[in-house]
């Protein structure tokens, strides 16, 4: 397998990790459904009746929202090492397949409780389009997150605030702090597993060639060496000659 096709497969695992739950120890082994469930079945969580489809699409896109932080993490990272746009297409097919992975990922069972946390025809809820479209709004949140965070951190925290309130807007769950506070940390903590998985796709050589000195100068470099106000054993010559100027003139005027 050669690189671009190894990179692909790479932004596939990345994206299919969406679906598991990094709260969860150890991180990353379970359904974030299945956890989600859990809470259901310990009275942590109470879910109406009434509320539950809504909570079963709410669900579904945020893991949606969550393919997103994947690309929205690794902006920095292919920035910087741009090998790394080819994880794009392993997202994409992610994307395409999504209602697929959803169903196989998100809702496995497993004896944790007999109610479905999948939203009716989920196939027909999401296709391509449909995930496009979300995450055309979560680029627009993030631009104004972008606008209000001081710094990566921060915006981050911004974004995952900001997307939460709208999904929680758009599919009309009450997103009670206890709710708010697992779906938050639970997408920080997913952002965190990403920034190292990004990393570790970064050749160490890498950062060993960007960050090494050049031998010679830049231009700016050599025409700030060459000013001679500069040169630190030139400024005391400079402001001796001006104070004997200075007497020299008061003298002759005496």
């Amino acid at each position: 397998m050669d690189q671009d096709l190894y990179l692909k497969s790479m932004g596939n695992t990345a994206s299919q990790r969406a679906f598991f739950s990094y709260m969860a120890q150890p991180q990353g082994s379970y359904s974030l459904h299945m956890i989600f469930r859990q809470f259901l079945k310990q009275k942590r969580i109470v879910m109406q009746p009434r509320e539950q489809a809504h909570w079963k699409i709410f669900l579904a896109d945020y893991v949606v929202f969550r393919l997103y932080i994947a690309r929205y993490v690794l902006k920095e990272f292919a920035g910087d090492y741009t090998p790394l746009l080819h994880l794009y297409q392993g997202f994409d097919e992610v994307d395409e397949h999504f209602p697929e992975l959803l169903i196989r990922e998100a809702d496995p069972g497993r004896g944790v409780g007999d109610i479905s946390l999948l939203p009716e025809e989920t196939e027909k809820l999401y296709p391509p389009e449909k995930i496009r479209i979300l995450q055309e709004k979560f680029t627009y949140i993030a631009e104004q997150s972008g606008l209000k965070g001081k710094g990566r951190d921060d915006t981050l925290k911004h974004l995952v605030t900001e997307g939460l309130s709208y999904l929680a807007q758009k599919d009309k769950v009450p997103l009670y702090t206890p709710i708010f506070w697992f779906f938050a940390k639970e997408t920080l903590y997913y952002a965190r597993y990403l920034t190292v998985f990004y990393k570790g796709l970064i050749p160490a050589s890498h950062y060993e060639t960007v960050h090494a000195r050049p031998v010679r100068p830049s231009e700016e470099e050599e025409e700030y060496d060459e000013d001679p106000f500069y040169k630190s054993y030139r400024l005391p010559a400079m402001i001796f000659l001006f104070l004997a100027g200075l007497i020299c003139v008061v003298l002759a005027q005496g």
